[in-house]
């Protein structure tokens, strides 16, 4: 278990499964805490490059409040407290490039979780319920690789896939007698097993084994992992899952939101190059996205494994209190399977729209959200909430349909407002941005929280409202609603 990096470390929860499995399972959450409670007396003092005192470790565990909380009505009747995300900062991907990228120790104390062939072994002893590790077929490291032959190629059970332990990417498919490299490779034309084959291989391998891949982005984890070559089982060409990978995102051990395939493959295409939607862990669609574009109007299947996979999730979690995690699994068809790993994802230079995902991350990571709040129905509400509007006019009065919206956080509505301000002016953007965050603390109370910027965001305005109905029987959206009280106070002034 990688320990708690936050003051409020816990020890993971008791497996609730019975039987040997489980009883296996429990032993090695025990086993893996007490060998990383060992590192919590190094870890606490040196986790962070330049920290070396307890309480300066102490002072950066103080961690100001990301959220506030209120009670909101909801047609008439109370529903839970409501997270509020008023700072950029206090988001998970703002978090990781400001303490886990470049960080040694970090990168140390996570790299064997991250290790394609480490992490195998260390889920194998844990002995998950239910979940599968997709066998490895053979290995070759920087004392054996100069032995690599098509011969050898020839002599794997196909399908199989071809990868480094220690880079992403350089990743091939051995299937039919074919040869594909399809992740980010130097040649990615199908090739029949043959001379050309091999030679296209090798020259990927021997790239990929004498690769730093930590130099790149700062991912320190990847220097701290042993270069191999892993030849492993290709359960997509072997049929045992239709979909691509699925990305789980974890938090706190508590699995939150969740990365789908959608759409049909594409002949030749990978399941890293379609498009994704985000779901709920009870299957329903959530409005985000990140680095794929979406399906429109997708009619997903659940996947018969789906329960097994929340519960894997759920299970893996208990490993990483306090940690942030992307557990990726296949579970496109009745089993699932271990893909990896992964704690920096693109290197943290990307995040969600909208903004309070990240938040969301970081705030039950923080222990600021408990975890037991964040069921699927909270998550929901929480990132399909449009109670933050703001409406911007030109000096003319006219509306400004690009810098009017309704959004799910003050930050998620704010930042539209940088926008009236050359990048280059940073200055300007973030006192602009301030500003609006300044005028929204004082909207908290209210169901609908207006935000009024006049003659191009020069003067700012803000006040709250709790009309919903317009003769009692039409409901309007909470942009008309502020903007017709807009209207109402101009004309009273």
């Amino acid at each position: 278990m990688i320990e708690n990096n936050r003051n409020n470390q816990r020890p993971p929860a008791k497996a609730k499964a019975k039987g040997p499995a489980a009883v296996t399972f429990a032993k090695g959450l025990i086993l893996t805490s007490i060998v990383f409670v060992v590192l919590l007396q190094f870890s606490a003092f040196h986790r962070y490059p330049g920290h070396r005192r307890k309480e300066q470790w102490d002072q950066y565990n103080n961690f100001r409040q990301v959220g506030l909380r209120r009670e909101m009505l909801d047609g008439g009747s109370q529903r839970t407290h409501e997270y509020i995300m008023w700072s950029k900062d206090e988001a998970y991907f703002s978090e990781c490039k400001r303490h886990f990228i470049r960080n040694e120790t970090w990168g140390e104390l996570h790299a064997p979780y991250v290790d394609k062939v480490q992490a195998k072994k260390i889920l194998a002893k844990v002995n998950v319920p239910d979940l599968r590790i997709i066998p490895t077929l053979a290995l070759l490291d920087k004392a054996n690789v100069s032995s690599y032959s098509l011969e050898f190629m020839r002599s794997i059970p196909q399908p199989y896939i071809i990868k480094a332990s220690h880079v992403s990417g350089g990743v091939a498919r051995v299937f039919n007698n074919t040869y594909h490299c399809f992740k980010y490779c130097n040649n990615a034309k199908v090739l029949r097993l043959d001379h050309d084959a091999f030679t296209a291989s090798q020259q990927q391998i021997n790239e990929d084994i004498n690769t730093e891949y930590e130099t790149f982005g700062g991912e320190t984890q990847y220097k701290y992992i042993r270069p191999r070559i892993i030849f492993e089982e290709d359960i997509i060409s072997g049929g045992k899952t239709q979909t691509d990978v699925t990305y789980w995102w974890l938090t706190n051990g508590k699995p939150v939101f969740i990365s789908h395939q959608c759409g049909e493959r594409k002949e030749n295409q990978q399941g890293f190059q379609m498009k994704r939607v985000f779901l709920s862990t009870d299957f329903r669609l959530l409005p985000i996205t990140f680095n794929r574009d979406t399906c429109d109007d997708v009619m997903l299947d659940k996947p018969k494994s789906w329960n097994t996979q929340l519960q894997v999730a759920t299970d893996i979690g208990k490993l990483f209190p306090g940690e942030v995690l992307r557990l990726d699994l296949y579970g496109g068809g009745e089993m699932v399977w271990l893909s990896e790993f992964t704690f920096t994802t693109g290197g943290c230079w990307k995040t969600f729209k909208p903004r309070v995902t990240d938040g969301l991350l970081y705030a039950v990571a923080h222990g600021k959200i408990p975890t037991e709040s964040v069921t699927a129905d909270y998550v929901q509400k929480l990132l399909s909430d449009d109670s933050w509007v703001v409406v911007s006019y030109d000096g003319h009065g006219e509306r400004l349909s690009n810098f009017t919206g309704s959004y799910p956080s003050p930050v998620d509505m704010c930042m539209v407002l940088e926008d009236f301000v050359n990048p280059e002016q940073k200055q300007k953007r973030t006192r602009l941005y301030q500003s609006c965050i300044k005028e929204s603390q004082k909207l908290i109370d209210y169901p609908v929280r207006c935000i009024i910027t006049e003659n191009n965001a020069s003067m700012i305005r803000s006040f709250g409202t709790s009309t919903y109905l317009v003769g009692g029987i039409e409901r309007l959206t909470n942009i008309d609603i502020c903007a017709s009280k807009y209207r109402q106070l101009q004309e009273k002034a």
